[in-house]
Formats: structure tokens, C-alpha cells, sequence
């Protein structure tokens, strides 16, 4: 993760003193992706969702939920360069069906610490391991410095 991740930039907001309450983050990918993260403990709505934005489709996820947490929409955007004539003439919007894939319940936790006891068992390597681990604490980090640094990006790699 973050060999991929060129810099984190970080800027957050506290209502009582330094305690920080809601944070922003900008992580930006080595391919030129990027993710915005928003984070807040004192917000009263609680939202675990997710929004991946594809070149033909988009995909969300929503952890809170309860049955149909995972949403695949056909759904996108053309963009035609040889037309300069307005706005709505060089960019194209397509909209198509909404699927829902029926996705296996199940505690997160429970399943990860299952699936280490397979992987064990089975002398099978685990989906993330310690190297895993390192890199999102490495991104962390950055995000820690960056918020003290007024939001100035950190390349994780300084860790």
C-alpha cells in the first residue's frame, strides 16, 4: 500500500482545546488515483461507506447497512474532445441498471481471525500479513505528521 501511495495530507479540527474531533485526509496514489477520508467521533451519524469510482461502473459500500451493503452501478461519464461547442455537448453521461449481490454475512473480526486459523492450518499465506500491516501504519504515520504540519503532504516512505 504504501510503496503505491505517494503522500498523505491530513488537516482536522477540535472543538474542545487540541482534542481533534474531525479529521480530512487526501491519499494520493503513485497511478494518480486518489482517496478522501473523513473521519469524525463526535458526528452523530454514524456512516461507514465507501464510494469507488471506475471508468464504466461505480461501487459502494456500506458497512452500517444490514443486508445490501455492496451496490455495483452502470454508471458513467464519455468525454468527447473533438467537440468544442458547450459543456453538454463534450461530456456524455450514461446511466444503467443497479446490482445488489447477495454478499455472506458475518462478524468481521470473527471471519479475519478464521481465516488466519485456516491459513495456519493449511500452511497457506494469510490475505494481509506483517508486511501489510506495516505499510498502513507507514500511512499513518504520515497522516499523524501531516495533521501537526498544518495539512503539508508526507510521503509515508519518511517512515
Amino acid at each position: 500500500m504504501s510503496e503505491d501511495v505517494l503522500n498523505v495530507a491530513v488537516i482536522g479540527a477540535g472543538y474542545w482545546g487540541k482534542n481533534l474531533v474531525r479529521n480530512l485526509a487526501t491519499i494520493k496514489f503513485a497511478d494518480g488515483k486518489m482517496a478522501h477520508v473523513h473521519c469524525s467521533w463526535l458526528d452523530p451519524h454514524k456512516i461507514r461507506k465507501m464510494t469507488v469510482v471506475g471508468p464504466q461502473k461505480m461501487v459502494t459500500f456500506d458497512d452500517i447497512e444490514a443486508t445490501e451493503k455492496i451496490r455495483v452501478y452502470d454508471k458513467g461519464a464519455a468525454v468527447r474532445h473533438a467537440i468544442t461547442t458547450s459543456y453538454a455537448d463534450i461530456i456524455s453521461l450514461r446511466f444503467g441498471d443497479i446490482v445488489i449481490p447477495k454478499i455472506p454475512g458475518g462478524e468481521p473480526l470473527s471471519l479475519e481471525c478464521q481465516h488466519f486459523i485456516e491459513c495456519v492450518l493449511e500452511n497457506r499465506p494469510v490475505r494481509s500479513d506483517g508486511a501489510d500491516g506495516l505499510r498502513v501504519v507507514q500511512v499513518l504515520e504520515a497522516g499523524q505528521k501531516s495533521l501537526k504540519n498544518h495539512g503539508a503532504p508526507v510521503n509515508p516512505k519518511e517512515f
